[in-house]
């Protein structure tokens, strides 16, 4: 890859990994997106993207905890299962096709998710629901799916969790960047044990960089400024233009 390229791309994942960190998410499904633009390998294609997530949200998750956006306690429930799940999914072989299909209709169903709690708030449930029963299923499922699709699986988490209104949307991102990052580690772990990890530099090391300073700026901004009405339309338009832009080009 030459010189230009590279910097075009690092660039894009500065831009991308900003948008992205200040909703609490990594960008991974961005990175897939403008990576294969310009990468023909599915195997690279998929590490860059987990390892950029990794670098994104664990700034994140390390603001969130700081300003006290991020339990612990109430995100581990989530990933219980779910890093096993992820691991597991990475493990499976998908043609570009198909891997692309999937990722764009789980993204647009999860923006008209989030759209509709932006217009019509659901009532939060009830305090005495047992929080393994609710947490568990959901955790590993889309951690399954998160690995399948080499992304961190918060895109996915977010708007259910806005939806049934089960935190508060600053809390949901925080738990989201958390389940991006076990769950993002979970899929290395998983391309590595299928032997699938391949790194080039200077390319890992542009991107990894230009990430960390986007996402370095989007976490302190969105801590800073934006409501939590802000952050859920953010999130309905960055998924349902991914989801939208993926199907069209990949139907």
């Amino acid at each position: 890859m030459d010189t230009a390229t590279i910097l075009l791309i690092s660039f894009l994942f500065l831009l991308i990994s900003f948008l992205y960190s200040t909703v609490g998410f990594g960008g991974g499904s961005s990175y897939l997106a403008i990576l294969s633009l310009f990468i023909t390998d599915f195997n690279t294609i998929r590490t860059h993207a987990l390892l950029c997530n990794i670098v994104v949200v664990t700034i994140g998750c390390f603001i969130a905890y700081r300003k006290g956006f991020l339990s612990i306690k109430k995100a581990i429930p989530y990933t219980i299962f779910s890093v096993p799940a992820a691991l597991w999914g990475a493990t499976f072989k998908l043609s570009q096709q198909s891997f692309f299909l999937l990722l764009s209709g789980a993204l647009i169903l999860s923006a008209i998710a989030l759209f509709f709690q932006i217009v019509k708030p659901v009532k939060p449930l009830e305090e005495g629901t047992k929080v393994l029963v609710r947490s568990i299923p959901l955790g590993t499922t889309l951690g399954f799916l998160s690995g399948l699709v080499g992304i961190g699986g918060g895109i996915f988490l977010s708007p259910v969790l806005n939806l049934l209104n089960w935190e508060d949307t600053k809390k949901i991102a925080g738990i989201a960047g958390f389940f991006i990052l076990v769950n993002s580690i979970g899929g290395i772990a998983g391309l590595a044990i299928s032997g699938t990890v391949p790194i080039s530099f200077p390319f890992t090391a542009c991107v990894i960089g230009a990430v960390m300073m986007g996402g370095f700026a989007g976490s302190m901004i969105s801590m800073k400024l934006f409501d939590a009405i802000v952050i859920k339309r953010l999130t309905a338009v960055l998924i349902l233009v991914v989801g939208i832009k993926l199907l069209v080009e990949h139907i």
